[in-house]
């Protein structure tokens, strides 16, 4: 993880630099960013955590949709762990698609479109089914809109990073109450046998 991050954000601080922008402007820290993120994250975990909680059925189904990409809850995370996992993806997508290709492609195109097309590409990065593919859209647009009208990638990263632990939480509690990795294992041993 900690590899896949550092990568990510070599990409998205090469494409900074290639866009003509100082590398030392690529992330500013201050307290202000910081409290943004933290702001940001927050309001994400109210408005999809309110909606999972006041529509649990539809959220059995978009867990159910993740269930095959993330085989890796299997085996319980610490909060920890997840704490982690998120501050790497929170780190390195945000490098890579709002400070890295949004950036660049925004120098030659219209925003909006600089926006949606880096968030197509985050998108189609967490080859995820299509139904979660169009969210994961959304989010990224939610964050490149984030970007464009902040001009802190700090607080993006945060308020990614934020959002994540709280999706991952949901998602791998949800996983094993519905017994996802049970019903998985079965099928698997249903299959194997008719063979």
């Amino acid at each position: 993880m900690a590899l896949q991050t550092a990568l990510l954000g070599a990409f998205g601080w090469a494409l900074w630099w290639f866009s003509g922008r100082e590398l030392g402007d690529f992330v500013g820290i201050d307290v202000y960013q910081v409290t943004i993120g933290l702001a940001i994250g927050a309001a994400l975990i109210v408005v999809i955590g309110g909606f999972f909680y006041g529509f649990p059925r539809i959220a059995e189904q978009l867990v159910r949709a993740q269930g095959e990409n993330l085989k890796f809850l299997e085996n319980r995370l610490s909060l920890g762990a997840i704490v982690l996992i998120s501050i790497g993806a929170g780190v390195g997508e945000e490098a890579l698609f709002r400070g890295g290709l949004q950036t660049l492609a925004g120098d030659y195109m219209a925003m909006p479109l600089a926006i949606a097309a880096s968030s197509v590409l985050f998108a189609l990065v967490h080859l995820a089914r299509p139904l979660i593919s169009v969210l994961i859209f959304v989010i990224g647009c939610v964050f490149g809109v984030l970007y464009w009208q902040t001009g802190s990638l700090l607080a993006v990263m945060i308020g990614h990073a934020v959002y994540d632990v709280f999706a991952l939480w949901y998602v791998q509690r949800e996983l094993h109450r519905i017994g996802y990795f049970t019903e998985n294992a079965e099928r698997m041993d249903e299959v194997a046998a008719s063979e």
